[in-house]
């Protein structure tokens, strides 16, 4: 009674955040995860602050994550996800993690948990920093040596270092959907790297990840490339990169007496002229255009001679 005084908890409130922590507790071994997390959360609303109930939130975030990350694309492709993607998950977990580190950051596992959150964002460095961190407080610590081996493991596998210590071409670093060398690379938030230009063309067709199945809530416009990822491709294969970029450039600039031809409507010189477009081939035509001088050709059919009209207007897409 008096230790739960010092926790400023009646007794009453004191035993019902015990029972839903038992509960949370409960639902993590039989794997329910969210039931978990929503015992945890409950419980943290009315305890705010204690490491215990962070730090078993966390790892029911986590778990998720990684469950999310490791499903086959079969399991996707009968039941599609909803709801929070894993990279969310482990952001949410990171935060816990990040609040239990503060509250004992003389304890090992609070640096296994921030570690792992970090893994899971693949924030590589900030793993290492955080792992030696952590072996400061307990030098000899069994879980710390392991999570720092399988990172040395992660990169060297990202860098595709050979016996010799070469980079060695694999196909980890090829899309999926063009089969060649990945160009501005874009990572979902279901795990999986594509070609930014073949993951939107793939998306003119259904807001799905092409490999899983995952529904995708991004746009062209909102989704950054993959910095890191583009570095490592960059400083690896410099070569293939450029065959790459100069491929993309030859399908996107037109040079200067070619722009791309739009028969749709007339389209008289100042005049604004919305586009309504909704069939997946000119998506295509329109993204490529907004990637390269944002101009394009707009013409008719002549109805007299049924062929193409003899003038054209050029136009800029603004929007």
């Amino acid at each position: 009674m008096q230790a739960n005084e010092q926790e400023g908890l009646a007794w009453d409130t004191y035993h019902h955040v015990f029972e839903l922590v038992h509960n949370g507790n409960m639902s993590f071994r039989e794997n329910r995860m969210e039931e978990a997390i929503n015992f945890y959360s409950r419980a943290n609303s009315i305890k705010s602050g204690d490491p215990v109930i962070l730090s078993n939130r966390c790892a029911a975030y986590l778990r998720i994550s990684l469950f999310l990350k490791h499903r086959s694309p079969s399991a996707s492709e009968y039941k599609p996800l909803s709801g929070l993607d894993p990279t969310i998950h482990a952001e949410l977990g990171l935060k816990d993690a990040e609040k239990v580190v503060d509250l004992r950051s003389n304890s090992v596992k609070s640096y296994l948990l921030k570690a792992n959150a970090l893994f899971l964002l693949e924030k590589y460095e900030k793993v290492r920093d955080v792992i030696l961190s952590g072996l400061q407080v307990d030098p000899f610590s069994d879980s710390l040596q392991a999570s720092l081996k399988k990172l040395e493991k992660t990169l060297a596998s990202l860098m595709g270092m050979s016996t010799h210590g070469q980079p060695e071409r694999t196909d980890d670093f090829d899309c999926t959907v063009c089969l060649k060398l990945l160009y501005e690379p874009v990572t979902t938030p279901c795990g999986h790297s594509f070609c930014r230009s073949c993951l939107f063309q793939s998306m003119d067709r259904g807001n799905r990840c092409p490999l899983c199945r995952t529904v995708l809530f991004i746009s062209p416009r909102t989704c950054s490339i993959s910095v890191t990822l583009k570095n490592i491709i960059q400083k690896n294969f410099p070569e293939e990169y450029a065959e790459r970029k100069q491929e993309h450039d030859s399908m996107s600039n037109y040079g200067v007496d070619l722009i791309p031809l739009f028969v749709m409507d007339v389209v008289m010189p100042c005049q604004k002229f919305p586009l309504n477009i909704f069939e997946p081939r000119y998506r295509l035509m329109v993204r490529r255009i907004m990637e390269g001088n944002h101009r394009m050709g707009m013409a008719i059919i002549d109805s007299t001679t049924g062929s193409l009209a003899e003038f054209a207007c050029e136009v800029e897409i603004t929007e």
